[in-house]
C-alpha cells in the first residue's frame, strides 16, 4: 500500500515538473516571439536623420536587447513556480501508467536537471548584463570627457562604422584627426593599476597583450583611407587608446597616444604640421561623419 502511495506521489510530482517546465518554455518562447514582432513593427523615429549618436551608442543598445532577454528569463521563474503549485494541488490522479516505483523518482529529477536551465541563464546573463554595463558607462565617460574639446574648434562623432569596424570615437579638428578607441578591462569594476605602451603591446600591470594595438591599427588606417577619399588626398588619423578605469603612464610612441578617461582630452596638444587640415578639409569630413553617425542608421555589435 505504502509503495503504491509513494508511486502516486511521484508520478504527480513528475508530472506537475513537467507542466511546469514546458509552461515556462511556452512563455519564453512567447516572449521572444513578442520581442522580434514588436522590434518589426516599432514605428521609424521621424527626427532620426537629425539626431547624432551619442557616447556608447552601441553598447547601451546591446545592453538593453540584453535587458529584454534577462528579464524575460527572470519573469519565466515565478511562471514556473506558479504552474508548479497549481499543477500538482489541481491533479488529484496519478498517471495512468503501470511502471516501477523508481522511473517516477529517476523521471522527476531529469526534469528538474533541464529546468535548472533557467536558473542559470538567469545568473549568466546576469553576469554578462554587469560586464555591458561596466563598458557602457565606461565609453560614456570617455565620450562626455572629449566634448569638453568642442569648444576649442573640435568635432566629436561617436560610432563611426569602417568597414567591418566600428571606431567609439572620432575627433576632427583643423590640427588634425583622431581615431579614439576604448578599451574595457577591469571585470565589472575599475583597477587601481598602470596600463603602459612597450613597443607594439599594451601591458596591464603585469599582464602583456598585442590586441587592442591591432585593433587600433586595423581601425584607423581604414579611417585614414575612407577620409582620404572624401577629400581629395591622402590624410593620416593619429591613434588615440582609452583605457577608462586605468592609471596611464608616458609614452614616447608617435604611432600611439595612450590615455584614460580623466586626461583624454590632452590629444588635442598631440600635434604635427603633417597632420594638419585645411577649413575645407574639416568641412567636407564633417559633412561625411555627420552622414554616417545619425542615430537612425545601426552600427554593428
Amino acid at each position: 500500500m505504502t509503495a503504491n502511495m509513494d508511486a502516486e506521489l511521484y508520478s504527480r510530482i513528475f508530472c506537475a515538473l513537467l507542466i511546469a517546465l514546458v509552461g515556462s518554455l511556452v512563455f519564453l518562447g512567447a516572449g521572444r516571439a513578442w520581442m522580434v514582432v514588436g522590434a518589426k513593427l516599432q514605428r521609424r523615429n521621424p527626427f532620426a536623420e537629425y539626431i547624432l549618436r551619442e557616447a556608447g551608442h552601441r553598447v547601451r543598445q546591446n545592453l538593453q536587447d540584453l535587458d529584454k532577454r534577462y528579464y524575460l528569463f527572470l519573469s519565466s521563474l515565478p511562471v514556473y513556480g506558479l504552474l508548479l503549485v497549481v499543477a500538482f494541488a489541481l491533479q488529484s490522479e496519478p498517471l495512468p501508467y503501470d511502471v516501477q516505483e523508481w522511473v517516477w523518482p529517476a523521471l522527476s529529477a531529469l526534469v528538474i536537471a533541464v529546468s535548472l536551465v533557467l536558473p542559470f541563464q538567469v545568473v549568466k546573463l546576469k553576469r554578462s548584463r554587469s560586464r555591458l554595463a561596466f563598458r557602457r558607462t565606461a565609453n560614456i565617460a570617455v565620450g562626455h570627457a572629449l566634448q569638453r574639446i568642442a569648444s576649442r574648434g573640435y568635432n566629436v562623432y561617436h560610432d563611426v562604422r569602417v568597414g567591418k569596424h566600428v571606431i567609439d570615437n572620432v575627433v576632427i579638428g583643423a590640427k588634425g584627426a583622431y581615431a579614439v578607441n576604448v578599451f574595457v578591462l577591469g571585470n565589472h569594476r575599475a583597477r587601481n593599476g598602470t596600463a603602459r605602451l612597450d613597443d607594439s603591446n599594451l601591458v596591464f600591470g603585469k599582464a602583456r597583450t598585442s590586441a587592442p594595438i591591432g585593433i587600433s591599427v586595423n581601425r584607423v588606417s581604414g579611417l585614414s583611407k575612407e577620409l582620404s577619399k572624401v577629400i581629395g588626398h591622402p590624410i593620416r588619423v593619429r591613434s588615440v587608446i582609452a583605457v577608462p578605469g586605468w592609471n596611464v603612464a608616458a609614452t614616447d610612441s608617435d604611432n600611439h597616444l595612450l590615455v584614460n578617461e580623466k586626461n583624454v582630452v590632452m590629444l588635442t596638444g598631440w600635434t604635427d604640421p603633417d597632420t594638419y587640415l585645411m577649413d575645407d578639409d574639416v568641412g567636407q569630413i564633417h559633412d561625411y561623419l555627420a552622414a554616417r553617425c545619425v542615430n537612425g542608421k545601426q552600427t554593428p555589435n
